[in-house]
């Protein structure tokens, strides 16, 4: 008899691939309820100045420290093992932007040092690096970025591509000797969005090994025949199917994507700029989340929708967390490079989409 989705979800190393996480009592226990190991956090906020994500950083690890008993920072694969063990959460760091780091490959390595395991290369715009989505151009990934990008590789750092523009993160593909990954994106084939990923896209990152999230924000999983309609956990499960569809059951996983510190007047100050209104569009405040996923308390619900989709248990366990700790492995082994997998071939339905 196979397990029920309370057992599943309860026996799997659930992961979250990207979030904000609110360094409070209240978070620890929204995921203690929900049943989660490890997230992944955004520890800096995006075009944080150096001085500004070293506190950030620093104001992570010390509420981490104060809160041994619930908490641990992973650096390695081993740590989220233990934390599932000993009924903990892993805090994995990992920033969605480079611009406090710049072409600075040492203070690369001193990010590193503090902790920082999974980075993003560009957030929306255009840096040092590489072109952001939000970009009306992508020009890829500058010579800059192709060494830093060979330094995280050495380091074990994992490259992130999310808000990259479609040519940077294909670049990012062909640099890097170890797996890319989308933290936290959807499918532009059900979603048309500067965000979403076309399938030629999710086609190339299978083949580099990599992963991506699908996230559970109305805004990125909205239907476009009815773009009113609230997206629930049946319409999460239509994306992640496209990917399996696509790419294959192994490389696609959960990324919520939720800011756990946004508040509703901060979003409506947000609200006001053009480049949020594109990125999230105009949803109540009380319905930017798909139905069924408020908050990380009802993560076990990713569980019941994926099965209920058709998905077999051992494929729930692999979206869940198992595909996160396959990529987590290979990528934070530091040293030398693994050899790069084949160049990749252009197809018609590579593009990059204006803000």
């Amino acid at each position: 008899m196979p397990p029920s989705p309370i057992d599943l979800h309860a026996a799997t190393t659930v992961v979250d691939g990207s979030t904000v996480i609110e360094l409070s009592d209240e978070h620890i226990e929204r995921i203690r309820r929900g049943g989660v190991t490890a997230v992944n956090h955004t520890v800096t906020v995006p075009y944080a100045d150096t001085v500004t994500a070293l506190r950030q950083v620093n104001e992570c690890r010390r509420w981490i420290d104060g809160h041994a008993d619930s908490v641990l920072l992973a650096l390695d694969v081993a740590d989220i093992a233990r934390a599932k063990t000993e009924g903990r959460e892993a805090v994995i760091l990992g920033p969605q932007d480079t611009e406090m780091i710049g072409v600075d490959l040492d203070l690369l390595g001193t990010f590193h040092d503090l902790g920082v395991r999974i980075l993003q290369l560009t957030y929306q715009r255009q840096n040092l690096l590489g072109s952001g989505c939000g970009e009306s151009s992508d020009s890829g990934l500058t010579h800059q970025g192709r060494a830093f990008v060979r330094e995280m590789n050495e380091l074990g750092v994992l490259v992130d591509v999310s808000h990259c523009g479609e040519r940077t993160g294909l670049d990012a593909m062909d640099a890097s000797g170890r797996p890319v990954v989308v933290t936290h994106s959807f499918c532009d084939a059900l979603s048309p969005h500067i965000r979403a990923k076309s399938d030629a896209y999710l086609r190339r990152l299978a083949e580099q090994r990599g992963v991506i999230g699908i996230t559970s924000l109305s805004a990125f999983l909205y239907h476009p025949g009815d773009p009113a309609r609230r997206p629930d956990l049946a319409r999460f499960v239509e994306h992640v199917s496209r990917v399996v569809e696509v790419a294959g059951i192994d490389h696609v996983a959960v990324a919520t994507d939720y800011d756990e510190t946004l508040t509703e007047a901060m979003r409506a100050e947000q609200a006001k700029a053009k480049e949020f209104h594109n990125l999230l569009g105009d949803w109540p405040w009380d319905q930017r989340r798909a139905v069924g996923m408020d908050d990380h308390s009802h993560f076990a619900n990713f569980t019941a929708a994926l099965l209920d989709g058709g998905f077999s248990a051992e494929e729930v366990g692999k979206v869940l967390g198992g595909n996160w700790l396959r990529v987590f492995a290979e990528a934070w082994k530091p040293g030398p490079s693994m050899s790069n997998p084949s160049p990749r071939k252009e197809t018609s339905d590579e593009k990059t989409h204006p803000l």
